[in-house]
């Protein structure tokens, strides 16, 4: 397809777009439009998430600017193609070819980046997350991050280099490694087999919170599709494991998870934390546990990379309601915790009020000992920024 017209079907595909989810949306869109090849469809969809990615950078220009200038800062691997077709059109005679520092060419034209309003309340950003780092993270497209099971590392390995898939490890777990987004993993034995999940570096390091034993009763309070039980299983196969969620469609797909990883003891439950007393109903439920696992509902803001859009459709008035669902949830969980156990309050949000808000509230509770707590931002690795903090039951 020739650039102007891939130009034309992008900015068709931002007009059309309204509200919602962007890798929702674009499927249906491209099927109502088939002249459009594969190449196509993946290279107009690269052009509306980079599009989406600096509009409130530059909310002053118009959707064909922003297309461009998504490109050019969210893509630099395309550098001769945006050289070659756009960026006169952008920059004029000013472009300047053998220009590294994007961002210096950019001030020199005038195209100051807008920062202070590109994240929703960023004021209310925690001030122990690395905001530059942060914010700029949010121009690259993250990577599929995987974490392979314990002891079959290698076997993993081996199979993706014999299909050709690239892959990255990293120092920070030797469990975890990153391939391209869009990688086709179904038809590999190591996926049909359980052998690997899809899981954030974020989420993986969460782990380090967990420190499980042989015997106890773990509960995973919001257990959503299961990645922290599989990893904690994979810690401590000999755990007692109890899930539980709001909603009983996403406990039937973690079934289907659990078991293509070949996980079968555990008991699940239909179960609304804010409710009180809803927990102690569930009759083939220990009342106390050892530890629980609060992944409570969020803003979802520390992985806002992955979805752009998001970053037009948030309503900064909903971190008060979020805080406050998120302290009634982890209130309840402390009354099933027995005398040492250990309650794990986790979040994929990079606001206090979420965060250290919480945190200082259920710190001033009598059955509560604060312990620690963290961010685990690894925004440069291409992950996602999550927050965690540990209490004991007195």
């Amino acid at each position: 397809m020739h650039p102007d017209l891939r130009m034309t079907q992008t900015l068709q595909a931002l007009k059309a777009f309204r509200h919602g989810s962007l890798a929702s949306f674009l499927p249906g869109h491209f099927k109502s439009h088939p002249n459009m090849g594969s190449r196509d469809r993946r290279e107009v969809g690269a052009f509306v998430f980079d599009a989406y990615r600096v509009k409130r950078l530059f909310p002053e220009r118009n959707k064909e600017e922003q297309v461009l200038l998504g490109r050019y800062l969210c893509q630099p691997q395309e550098a001769d193609f945006f050289v070659q077709f756009w960026s006169e059109k952008l920059f004029g005679t000013a472009w300047e070819q053998g220009e590294t520092d994007r961002w210096a060419l950019l001030e020199k034209l005038g195209l100051k980046a807008g920062w202070e309003q590109y994240f929703p309340a960023s004021e209310a950003v925690s001030a122990a997350i690395r905001k530059e780092e942060f914010l700029q993270s949010h121009l690259l497209q993250r990577k599929l991050w995987l974490r392979m099971r314990r002891g079959k590392e290698q076997s993993v390995k081996n199979e993706l280099e014999k299909a050709g898939i690239a892959f990255e490890t990293t120092e920070i777990s030797h469990q975890a490694i990153a391939v391209k987004p869009g990688t086709k993993l179904e038809p590999l034995q190591a996926w049909q087999q359980g052998k690997m999940e899809v899981q954030d570096i974020s989420s993986q390091l969460v782990g380090q919170l967990f420190e499980p034993k042989a015997s106890e009763r773990w509960l995973d309070a919001c257990a959503g599709a299961g990645g922290k039980s599989l990893l904690l299983q994979d810690m401590e196969p000999a755990v007692s494991l109890f899930v539980t969620d709001v909603r009983d469609n996403i406990l039937k797909n973690l079934h289907e998870r659990f078991k293509k990883a070949g996980l079968r003891n555990y008991s699940q439950a239909v179960v609304d934390h804010t409710v009180l007393g809803a927990l102690s109903m569930q009759k083939s439920f220990p009342k106390q546990f050892d530890a629980i696992i609060a992944d409570v509902p969020c803003s979802g803001s520390g992985t806002w990379a992955n979805t752009p859009e998001v970053l037009d459709q948030f309503d900064p008035k909903t971190i008060a309601e979020f805080a406050d669902k998120q302290y009634r949830i982890a209130k309840q969980l402390a009354y099933a915790l027995k005398s040492g156990g250990k309650l794990i309050y986790l979040t994929c949000s990079a606001y206090t009020e979420e965060n250290e808000g919480v945190v200082e509230k259920l710190s001033v509770l009598p059955e509560l000992k604060f312990e620690k707590q963290q961010y685990f931002q690894h925004s440069t690795e291409g992950g996602d920024v999550l927050f965690g903090a540990v209490f004991r039951k007195k």
